[in-house]
This record gives structure tokens, sequence and C-alpha cells, in this order.
């Protein structure tokens, strides 16, 4: 009878049953291939979308798709606004973006390693503001600098060999035939 009354009074206000030790506004992750797979729902809607790559990494774009769907009347239509920002940290770069065709699609570029909270926010029957905890690994990259001074040092070599080549051969070209 109580959970009766419970589920009764979370579907009158719309807002989600809660999970214990699970804030009502975190929307769950589950690592997939390829992909993070985002999802959470209330009484009223529902979201589920993806991150990619399943490693997100400093400096390399971190893309977003999204889908937010209601269980009952009109179709969500957005807009939808996303936020990426370290965790712990009050600004955040933001877009604001418009359904394309069934989904929100927006992409972010870290500039640090870390934990980063994804913020999604829109409003329905009442405004809502999701947040979603991801990790930042630093880039694996090889540094420009030593990735240009390799190549560099590559084609010094490569261009050093050409010629000692080409001066063995005008050498051998001058002197006469032995008998």
């Amino acid at each position: 009878m109580l959970l009766a009354c419970l589920l009764l009074a979370t579907g009158a206000t719309g807002q989600p049953l809660e999970t214990p030790g699970q804030p009502p506004d975190l929307v769950k992750i589950h690592p997939q291939e390829e992909s993070l797979e985002l999802s959470w729902s209330d009484t009223e809607d529902r979201l589920q979308g993806s991150v990619r790559p399943l490693v997100p990494h400093t400096g390399e774009p971190l893309h977003v798709i999204l889908h937010v769907g209601s269980f009952e009347g009109a179709e969500f239509n957005g807009p939808l606004t996303l936020s990426l920002r370290e965790k712990g940290a009050t600004h955040a770069t933001s877009v604001t973006v418009t359904r394309d065709g069934r989904y929100w699609r927006a992409s972010f570029t870290p500039e640090s390693s870390g934990p980063h909270v994804l913020d999604m926010s829109f409003r329905t029957t009442r405004h809502k503001l999701l947040h979603a905890s991801l990790q930042v690994e630093p880039s694996p990259k090889v540094p420009r600098l030593v990735f240009w001074s390799i190549l560099g040092a590559g084609l010094v070599l490569l261009l050093g060999y050409s010629v000692r080549n080409l001066l063995r051969e005008g050498q051998a070209r001058r002197q006469p035939p032995t008998r």
C-alpha cells in the first residue's frame, strides 16, 4: 500500500523515483563497444543517447547524440541545451541544439583531462537538468613538436641518402672500364 502511494505521488508530481544512493538527475552510463550509452527517465520523459568515443581524450572531439521522448502527450521537439564542464567548475562550454531528424547532436573538445560533467537541459512540462559523469583521459598522441622533429629528421636523412647515391652513380660513370 505504501509503495502504491509513493508511485501515485511520484506520478502526480512528475518527479522521478529515486534509486537509493543515486540522485534523480543523474544519467546512467553503460559502456558499449564503441560508445558510452546514456539513459534516464522519470514518469513523464525519457532520454537516451550516446557519447563517442568510448574513452574521451583531451584535444579530441567528443560527439553527443541524444533522443528525448515523452511517455504521453505531444512529441518533444526541443531545443536542448548541452554543456561540458570540468567537475566542480562553474563555467562550461554550452550549445543549444535543435532536433536534426530524430536526434539532437553536439560536439565538444575537452581541453583538460580528469572528471567532467555533461549537463543536458530541456523543458517539457517542467524544466529538467540532467548530469552525466565522464572521465576525460590525457591525449595519447605524441606532442606536435616531437612529431614534426621526427618527421624533419627523417626527411633530412632521406635527402642525404639520395644525394649520396647520386654522387656514387656519377663517380662510377666517370671511371674508365677496367680490363
